[in-house]
């Protein structure tokens, strides 16, 4: 109680054994066994133990206890305990009601005290010894806790404000040991075991004939314990023994030191996001050291974890909420986010997850396996998961994540039945004597060996009375025609559950409606049957093996052996009757706890849907709204659209604020899964509701959505259109939502290259901000207008306004937002040549990049960092080694991040003289670029190096096929067609293709006019090239005013590289010049440009100097 602060456990519950998970000493736990167990000094009667009657001395027994309660009373009510006095007097009545009714009809006595009353006296009693023993070492502190601590049928820690208690937990830290230890085959677990296995242990058969596989997995965990983690995946047919043989590896890691952890996937209708995931969180939490470690394993990453298992928050109320992404972006941030954590947790101790029935997993537990998978290899983490291979068509997701899987190096172990031998040595175990060999054929014959199978025909065959005979011997005599085994497992569980009464089976139907795993108090609450009744149908299912003790935490202290068993019981049920058990636990999971309902809102909605008829539409609805919007906080994007679908596929009409919220959820959800037609169009129904229902907010945001949506569809002239419309609605209002709008219209008319209308609209948007002297607003448009200017070139006026951005808002902005502003300003403060401000603004972006994963602005700065250091000092291994880095960081979903990147690989290349590769990095860039239809940084570096590489013909077709991507004269021009202008001219240069390079001399100048003195450091300098295209059209003097301010740029940066490289073009330029002293000139410039290419390495630049001073004698 004391680990689950606020949680009710029935005394039943505790009774059955749940323990303190990690507890290695038996006496700490209270545990009713067969002969009892005694804990604090009071003896605890075994299950279903009634009592004696009520007979005279029980009679006495009992107006004794309630003497004790009433001097209790007094005392509580002396020290002012009015909620304690409450209970005590609730008790006193039941004592009194339980006395009149000692007696039945005809003279009949009744039990004394069933079993619900026993477990409630005892668990009393011994929270009552313990708290005098802490009073009287601690007054103060057993005062503390007698105020927190309720007894009754459902007992509860629940600390005050006033006085509260950070609880530390000792004794959860097992000893290291060896990893040569083998794994165990005892029929009972370990201490450690128990810590893996927290809820009381039944005898299990013993584990045989899978020493391969224990082998293989032995192995990676012996892997992982020294830091290199890895994914396992087990599968087989049903009762195989895949979560057999995984539980059984979770105990051998665990006794070596490993923290075990296992979580479930169920087959829902609706699917939880993350379900197994969840579970091992919260067991993770439940066995922490004390909260405050838990906490410090979290860190940074709470927020993002807390979207998996929102349950953390109500235990840890500091953290905060999650950074605010695109729903592209979100999920690589969570599982980034959850990952750092797991390792985080994994560097403390080494720890192993088990997966178990991955064939119904949802999409998003899936993907998150799949990303764990590939970034586990340096982290103590040993992941096993278990699936049916029958059911892997069946979950088409599943079968892409496994196929995926084994890409990434998983190979499955897969199970088919045990042996002779083994089924032998099984068999041995269960009935504790040699079996004979007729018994052993028969199970071998009908089972296949399955061992789920082999066990349940031992117990079918045990139930008709053929394995042993009256005096208790093993049959010697048995043979095989008397051995009617039914064909199929189903069958067999079916005559064993006849042992059951009618109400037993209520009962145990009632729980496999609830799940594979549930709690007393949750069926007790959907049963309608006596708590005596029902824990006794409960007991007889445990020992019958039909019900275990569960790993999944103290909400769940129960299990069913397989799940076949739990299928069996469900189809013994009618629909009509099922449905309504569905009905009455989707009620029990919201009454139970109201205040963490929403948290179970999946599972609500799963049991509402499962309900049919029976189920309240309304709360159907409610719970699937809340559950998708859940599912997209915690980038489960397919689960979230799936709850939005059913939602909105209820046949009762739904109110139209409903149906709008659905419909934009959705959309998120369609979003996440780059759906973009979907999107607009689930967007655009929502927005015509939200236009009658007159809420402006929504309206606003609703727009701003689709337009992007239509942005990646390429639709922008509909972008505009939606832009439009939107700002009608609001008319001549002054509000934040308008100018917003202006800024999407002006965004809009970006995308389709109208400057003059975009700034108009950023000019509109801006003046509101005025009007309502919204400095925050001020800011957020003036990052957006930084960008259009970035876009096209207006350099100055981009620096201007995102200085000012920055000065207004600063940190205070979204980060997503405020790093693409960031890297707009740097990019602008880049080509005007003010390095060092743009290094300081990169040393911003970088690390705000790298928390948001905007890896495409990561990569930009280490190009830059790499390409400005390679200007002051040339070396090419070091920029090669830097490039490297940076291109570790290629993990952009950004449209067009592979094509600038690959322009990058053939820059380094081209550089290194192999231009070969260099000009396959720039056909596959140039490509890239053709598919987003923005071409110019590829098609550019791809024109250039055929240029060098003498392909005549190709780099001529490439011109021709790229020209309407050049600049067009007398207006703005976006990057990428500036630097394909730049690298053109030095090709055709080159080519000898004068006339056509000094056709481009004015397109040049207008660069230069915007203040551009270098794009994106992939082209040379905006000089440099004017030179080349001056001297291309003849414009000698011009040429040379060029070719000396570039020099002078060059030497101010500096540029080491691009000294040499004007000193190349100037010295080409003279020699077709030929006047006096040119040639003279020329051999100079050569000289020091061949002396550079040398000392660099650039040994194909290197060659053609060379050449070019063969020209100058």
């Amino acid at each position: 109680m004391l680990r689950h602060p606020g949680t009710a456990f029935h005394a039943l519950d505790l009774t059955s054994g749940i323990a303190s998970e990690g507890e290695e000493r038996p006496a700490a736990r209270l545990v009713l066994g067969q002969e009892g167990l005694e804990t604090g000094g009071f003896q605890i009667g075994g299950l279903g133990d009634a009592g004696e009657v009520l007979d005279d001395q029980a009679k006495r027994e009992y107006r004794q206890r309630l003497s004790e309660l009433r001097e209790e009373l007094e005392e509580a009510k002396g020290l002012g305990k009015a909620e304690r006095a409450e209970e005590l007097e609730a008790e006193i009545d039941a004592l009194t009601r339980e006395l009149a009714r000692a007696v039945g009809l005809g003279g009949r006595s009744r039990r004394a005290a069933a079993a619900a009353q026993r477990a409630r006296q005892a668990v009393r009693k011994a929270i009552k010894a313990a708290l005098d023993r802490i009073s009287q070492s601690h007054a103060e502190f057993g005062r503390i806790l007698s105020q927190s601590i309720r007894t009754g049928h459902f007992c509860s820690y629940r600390p005050t404000a006033a006085s509260p208690i950070k609880w530390q937990f000792a004794g959860t830290e097992p000893s290291h040991r060896s990893t040569s230890d083998a794994p165990s085959t005892s029929t009972e677990p370990s201490s450690m075991a128990l810590e893996f296995l927290p809820f009381s242990a039944v005898r299990r058969t013993a584990f045989v004939n899978r020493e391969n596989e224990c082998r293989v997995i032995e192995a990676a965990i012996a892997d992982a314990r020294n830091g290199r983690g890895s994914v396992m995946m087990v599968g087989g047919g049903p009762g195989v023994g895949k979560t057999r043989l995984a539980i059984q590896m979770g105990e051998y890691a665990s006794r070596i030191g490993f923290a075990s952890f296992i979580g479930r996937c169920n087959e829902r209708q609706e699917p939880v996001p993350f379900l197994p995931f969840v579970d091992i969180i919260e067991s993770m939490l439940a066995r922490a050291s004390s909260l405050d470690a838990f906490r410090d394993q979290l860190g940074g990453n709470a927020p993002e974890l807390a979207q998996l298992a929102p349950s953390l928050r109500r235990v840890f109320q500091d953290i905060p909420e999650p950074i605010e992404l695109p729903n592209p972006q979100k999920r690589h941030y969570i599982f980034q986010s959850v990952t750092e954590a797991l390792a985080r947790a994994a560097r403390t101790r080494p720890q192993l997850f088990i997966l178990d029935d991955l064939q119904w997993a949802d999409e998003s537990t899936l993907a998150l396996l799949n990303y764990l998978t590939g970034h586990i290899g340096r982290v103590p983490l040993a992941v096993i998961g278990t699936y049916r291979d029958e059911h892997c068509e069946e979950n088409s997701a599943f079968a892409r994540t496994l196929e995926e899987l084994i890409r990434q190096g998983v190979r499955p172990l897969r199970l088919s039945g045990l042996s002779k031998d083994s089924v032998t040595r099984m068999l041995d175990d269960l009935s504790q004597r040699r079996i004979v060999e007729s018994l052993v054929e028969a199970i071998f014959a009908e089972s296949d060996g399955n061992p789920f199978f082999v066990e349940e025909v031992y117990r079918h065959l045990l139930d008709e009375g053929k394995i042993f005979d009256s005096a208790g011997r093993l049959r010697t005599d048995l043979k095989i025609d008397e051995i009617e085994v039914p064909e199929n497992v189903r069958l067999i569980l079916t005559r064993r559950l006849k042992r059951f009464s009618d109400r037993e089976i209520r009962a145990l139907s009632a729980a496999a409606v609830i799940g594979r795993s549930f709690s007393f108090r949750l069926l007790a609450a959907i049963s309608q049957i006596e708590f005596d009744e029902l824990f006794a149908a409960i007991e007889k299912a445990q020992e019958m093996g039909i019900v275990v003790p569960s790993a999944e935490g103290p909400e769940k202290p129960f299990t069913f052996a397989h799940e076949l068993v739990r299928q069996t019981l469900l189809a013994q049920l009618s629909i009509a009757r099922r449905q309504q058990l569905h009905a009455k636990v989707a009620a029990a999971l919201e009454s139970l706890d109201p205040k963490s309902a929403n948290e179970h809102a999946g599972e609500i909605s799963d049991h509402l849907v499962k309900a049919g008829s029976f189920a309240d539409s309304r709360k159907l609805v409610s719970y699937l709204t809340i559950g998708g919007k859940r599912a997209l906080d915690a980038a489960a994007f397919g689960e979230a659209r799936e709850s939005c679908r059913t939602a909105l596929s209820e046949k009762n009409p739904l109110a139209p604020h409903e149906r709008a919220e659905l419909l934009v959820n959705l959309a998120m959800a369609e979003r996440g899964l780059n759906h973009w037609d979907s999107v607009v169009a689930n967007l655009r129904e929502a927005l015509e509701i939200f236009f009658k229902l007159g809420d402006r907010k929504t309206i606003a945001w609703i727009v701003n959505e689709s337009t992007d949506a239509l942005f990646r569809l390429g639709r922008n002239q509909e972008a505009i259109a939606w832009a439009r419309r939107g700002l009608d609605f609001f008319g001549a209002e002054v509000s934040p939502e308008r100018a917003r709008l202006f800024a999407t219209l002006g965004w809009a008319y970006k995308s389709v290259g109208d400057y003059k209308q975009a700034q108009e609209a950023m000019r509109d948007g801006l003046n509101i901000a005025s009007q309502l002297s919204d400095p925050k607003l001020e800011a957020e448009l003036l990052g957006v207008r930084s960008e259009i200017n970035t876009a096209f070139s207006h350099l100055r006026e981009a620096v201007e306004d995102g200085l000012q951005c920055e000065q207004l808002a600063g940190s205070d902005q979204s980060p997503w937002h405020r790093a693409r502003r960031l890297f707009a300003l740097d990019l602008a403060l880049l080509h005007l040549g003010r390095v060092e401000d743009a290094m300081r603004i990169a040393d911003q972006l970088e690390p705000l990049a790298r928390k948001m994963r905007q890896f495409i602005f990561v990569a930009f700065c280490g190009f830059i960092r790499a390409l400005v250091e390679f200007g002051k000092e040339p070396d090419l291994g070091k920029l090669a080694a830097a490039f490297k880095v940076a291109f570790e960081d290629q993990q952009s979903s950004i449209a067009g991040a592979e094509a600038l990147f690959e322009t990058r690989r053939s820059q380094l290349d081209f550089l290194r003289g192999d231009w070969a590769r260099a000009m396959s990095h720039a056909q596959i860039a140039y490509r890239g670029e053709v598919e987003r239809n923005f071409a110019g940084y590829g098609a550019g570096m791809l024109f250039r190096v055929m240029s060098y590489a003498g392909d005549r013909k190709g780099a001529l077709a490439l011109l021709e096929e790229t020209r309407a991507l050049l600049p067009h004269s007398g207006r703005p021009n976006e990057a990428p067609a500036w630097v394909l202008l730049l690298m053109v001219i030095e090709g055709l240069v080159v080519l000898g293709e004068h006339s056509q390079a000094g056709q481009f001399y004015p397109l040049v100048q207008e660069l230069i006019e915007v203040g551009a003195i270098e794009l994106f450091r992939i082209s040379h300098f905006s000089q440099t090239i004017a030179g080349l295209a001056a001297g291309a059209a003849q414009r000698w003097e011009a040429a040379e005013d060029h070719f000396r301010m570039a020099m002078e740029q060059a030497e101010s940066l500096p540029d080491s590289l691009e000294q040499a490289e004007i000193r190349r073009f100037h010295a080409m330029m003279l020699l077709v010049r030929d006047s006096t002293s040119d040639r003279a000139r020329a051999q100079a410039l050569l000289g020091e440009a061949l002396e550079s290419y040398t000392r660099i390495g650039m040994r194909r630049h290197a060659e053609l100097t060379r050449v070019l001073l063969g020209r100058t004698d």
